[in-house]
C-alpha cells in the first residue's frame, strides 16, 4: 500500500465539521462498507453455482445410471447424439462448479497496512491536535483499500459470470438431449 501524503502545511486551527472533508469521509467509508458487502455477496453466489451444478452433476450420473442398468436388467439405449450432450452438459457443470469455487478464493483485499496503523498509534502521532489531517489520513487509507477490493470484486464478478453460463450452458446441452431422445421416439426423421 503507498504511504500516506506528508501532513498539510500549519494555518489556523479550523474545526473538523467546518471543511469540505468531514462530508467526504463518511462517503468513502459507505462505499467501502458495500464494497465489503459485495465480496459476501459474490462468494455466497459461487457457493451456490457449486451446489447447483454438483447436484445437476449427479442427477445426470443417476440418469446414465438407470439407463444402463446391469447386465441382468433391461436398459434404455441413449442416442449417440444425447450421449455427446449429455457428456458436454456434465464437463460444463463440473466447470461452472470449479469457476465457483475460483470465485470463493482468498484474493489480495489489501486492508489496513499494519506498519502505517503502528506509527499512528505512536504518541507523537496520538497527540497532534490535527483532527482534519487524521480524518484525511483516514480517508486516505480507506480509498486505497476500497480501489484493490473493487478490482478483486471486479475479478470474482467476471469469473461468477463465467460460471453462471457454463451451468445455464449445461442446461441446454442437457435439454438437448433430452429433446433428442424424445424426438426418436416420435418416430419422426429430420
Amino acid at each position: 500500500m503507498p504511504d500516506l501524503p506528508p501532513t498539510a502545511e500549519k494555518g489556523p486551527k479550523v474545526a473538523l465539521s467546518d471543511v469540505k472533508g468531514s462530508s467526504y469521509g463518511p462517503t468513502i467509508k459507505a462505499q467501502l462498507d458495500e464494497e465489503r458487502a459485495t465480496k459476501a455477496s459474490l462468494e455466497a453466489r459461487g457457493l451456490a453455482i457449486i451446489t447447483s451444478s454438483s447436484v445437476l452433476a449427479t442427477l445426470l450420473f443417476g440418469l446414465v445410471a438407470f439407463t444402463r442398468g446391469n447386465v441382468n436388467q433391461a436398459h434404455l439405449d441413449v442416442g449417440v447424439w444425447a450421449g455427446r450432450a449429455l457428456l458436454l452438459g456434465v464437463a460444463l457443470f463440473a466447470l461452472a462448479a470449479l469457476l465457483g469455487l475460483w470465485a470463493n478464493l482468498p484474493l489480495k483485499y489489501k486492508e489496513a497496512d499494519v506498519e502505517v496503523l503502528r506509527e499512528r498509534v505512536q504518541p507523537k502521532e496520538w497527540t497532534i491536535p490535527d483532527p482534519i489531517e487524521a480524518a484525511r489520513y483516514d480517508a486516505v487509507l480507506n480509498v486505497q483499500v476500497l480501489d484493490r477490493a473493487r478490482k478483486a470484486n471486479a475479478l470474482k464478478a467476471q469469473v461468477l459470470t463465467f460460471s453462471i453460463a457454463a451451468e445455464a450452458l449445461g442446461a441446454v446441452a442437457v435439454a438437448v438431449a433430452v429433446g433428442s431422445e424424445l424426438w426418436s421416439l416420435t418416430g419422426w426423421s429430420v
